[in-house]
């Protein structure tokens, strides 16, 4: 049985950290059932819903290094604080703009935002809690708490108020995002020396990606990028045309939809918190393979589930492997990468999530408009588990990743 090293963290800059993951991240969750919604009432193209879905991904793909990069230069804290404040600012734009151009740019933004909130709180894993698996979990489980909240919290919203109310209450639940950063320890400069805020060391640097690149040269830094691609495949899905299909084939309320994602928030939680426990008896790597197939099964085989019931186990076991993967992508790779470059190789990872991100609504838009809604399902799932398996094939031949300590 192997022994889980937790260095000691003071309470406070836990719940700085964990009050920064959630509040980000969850946005990306109730984004995912609130623009659906809302771009449905003037977009019925699957094409251009997908393209909606995929634009939140664009500047994350492309900035992400670039972000991390600016938060191993310039400390973490004051890049999260900026974010922050857009964040909270952009869903107030939505409704005053129903027009398919607007949602598509303001996705791009609003995606930009919330994704490097999420990094901040990823890196600060890696900078300040040595990689703890422990710490992760923890982080992971807050997550899922915003993802309990907030879900039902905007489904009501939308049923009650539409659009104008429900964006008001996703930008109240962004700024709390801001006063978690401000409660970050200042200035960052305890664990390694930042520079000072200057124009051109805010612009992007052709060396930061080729060090970002670089690393995927490490296998675990590779495994965990290709692990992120494959997981986010499932997220897209959820965030995109699993709504659609609730909401026009199934018949389901924003609330109800709502409760689906609370009760994968909950499941996911208790996921998170066993990640500790569970490392000591399996491989990292492994369980980090199987729970990522775990969560892309149960959310493909939507169309396969009629009743509520169903719909309901199927999203428990799907949170249970995301809360159970994501800790384990976080942990690997901050204890992979070098500690000067934990931003770097969190943008890395962000890079890869993104990529899916852009891809897979588009492919799956174009599946559903060639063959329909539920074979786009079938497609995605059937695509990302052939990759999956190959991605064991490879690991198996990795003995200095199935081999090192968790």
């Amino acid at each position: 049985m192997a022994k889980i090293d937790t260095p000691l963290i003071p309470i406070k800059t836990q719940l700085a950290v964990y009050g920064c993951g959630m509040f980000a991240n969850s946005m990306s969750v109730i984004s995912g059932i609130i623009i659906p919604l809302w771009v449905s009432t003037f977009e019925k193209s699957a094409i251009l819903l997908g393209v909606v879905f995929s634009a939140r991904h664009v500047l994350p793909l492309i900035l992400s290094i670039h972000g991390g990069a600016l938060m191993d230069r310039l400390g973490t804290r004051r890049v999260m604080l900026i974010f922050a404040v857009i964040n909270a600012a952009v869903p107030l734009i939505f409704p005053t703009m129903p027009l398919i151009w607007a949602a598509i740019f303001l996705q791009m933004l609003a995606g930009l935002a919330t994704s490097m909130g999420w990094m901040g709180a990823q890196t600060l894993i890696g900078q300040v809690m040595k990689g703890s698996a422990v710490y992760a979990g923890r982080l992971s489980f807050s997550l899922r708490l915003g993802h309990l909240i907030g879900p039902p919290m905007i489904g009501v919203a939308w049923d009650l108020g539409g659009s104008w109310v429900a964006f008001t209450v996703m930008s109240i639940w962004a700024s709390f995002g801001f006063f978690s950063a401000m409660a970050l320890p200042s200035p960052d400069a305890k664990s390694h020396q930042v520079e000072n805020v200057t124009f051109s060391g805010l612009l992007p640097r052709m060396a930061d990606y080729v060090t970002a690149f670089r690393m995927l040269a490490i296998s675990a830094v590779l495994f965990v990028v290709i692990a992120t691609m494959l997981r986010n495949a499932g997220n897209v899905v959820q965030t995109g045309f699993y709504v659609v299909y609730l909401d026009n084939v199934v018949g389901l309320s924003g609330t109800l939809i709502g409760i689906l994602t609370s009760v994968a928030a909950v499941v996911g939680g208790i996921g998170s918190l066993s990640v500790g426990q569970l490392l000591r008896f399996c491989s990292a790597h492994w369980l980090l393979l199987a729970t990522v197939a775990g969560s892309v099964i149960f959310v493909c085989a939507t169309p396969l589930l009629g009743a509520f019931t169903f719909l309901v186990i199927a999203s428990a076991m799907r949170g249970a492997s995301l809360g159970v993967s994501q800790p384990l992508m976080i942990s690997i790779l901050a204890k992979a990468s070098g500690s000067k470059v934990q931003g770097t190789s969190v943008g890395l990872r962000n890079t890869a999530n993104r990529l899916a991100g852009v891809i897979v609504p588009f492919i799956m838009g174009v599946l559903i408009q060639l063959f329909g809604l539920a074979n786009g399902f079938y497609a995605i799932g059937m695509i990302v588990l052939a990759m999956l398996i190959a991605t064991g094939i490879w690991l198996r031949k990795q003995p200095e990743i199935t081999n090192a300590r968790n």
